[in-house]
């Protein structure tokens, strides 16, 4: 009964602070600082037996789509949270002739697991038809510290006119850290909807794939732009 009566008075004392819970899905536009990986790549490719195939490099860890959902309690000016994100990106070596083919794929991912606390330091309030101030705009500030969780997956694929045989060394997986410093401002587009506009840079450090040679790490250090649909509860 007391913890019934605890839970009636703690909703009844957020009611009256008018918090909110918040639920919101960006898509983002990131870069990756994959210098690591890249030169493990390339000593790939420069060692035997790919080195006498004359392996091209055609994929170099480029910019990639990421996605990130958060769940948070936002009381006035403050917000405050979980983040899940997901990021990506890959090198690819290949060569083939008219004789058969070889590829060899290097694609690493990072499972970004975080807190996050956000500031709406500007607010744009205007008169509704019945002459309620109602949120339009807001500009805001965040801090979101987090653990990574990268994984590597190299795979090389053997292709000729007779057959195809893939071989795929078993997964590598550490753990990395990051600060992620962002800024951005939603639009109402009614009392529970609001768009998103970001922008931010996102600190990665450590992390090393131990087992490989030069003990590359993936680096998720980067610029993200980002824009999704932010929902009030």
């Amino acid at each position: 009964m007391k913890r019934v009566l605890l839970i009636v008075v703690c909703s009844i004392c957020l009611l009256s602070l008018h918090a909110q819970f918040r639920l919101d899905y960006h898509v983002s536009y990131a870069t990756y600082n994959m210098s690591d990986m890249k030169d493990f790549v390339h000593s790939v490719r420069t060692r035997e037996p790919f080195r006498q195939f004359g392996m091209e490099l055609v994929e170099d860890f480029p910019a990639y789509v990421a996605h990130s959902v958060n769940i948070g309690y936002r009381l006035s000016h403050h917000e405050f949270g979980v983040k899940s994100g997901f990021y990506s990106t890959g090198g690819k070596l290949s060569v083939g002739d008219y004789s058969g083919k070889i590829n060899m794929t290097f694609t690493t991912n990072g499972y970004r697991e975080a807190l996050y606390y956000r500031n709406y330091f500007y607010t744009l309030e205007k008169e509704d038809a019945l002459g309620i101030l109602k949120d339009k705009f807001s500009l805001w500030g965040e801090v979101s510290p987090a653990l990574i969780i990268s994984t590597l997956k190299i795979k090389t694929t053997l292709t000729d006119v007779d057959m195809q045989e893939v071989v795929e060394e078993p997964e590598y997986n550490e753990n990395a850290y990051s600060l992620l410093l962002q800024i951005g401002g939603r639009f109402y587009i009614n009392r529970m909807i609001g768009l998103e506009l970001s922008a931010g840079y996102d600190l990665s450090f450590g992390g090393s794939y131990e087992e490989l040679i030069g003990s590359p790490r993936s680096d998720w250090s980067g610029l993200r732009l980002s824009g999704g649909l932010g929902f009030t509860f």
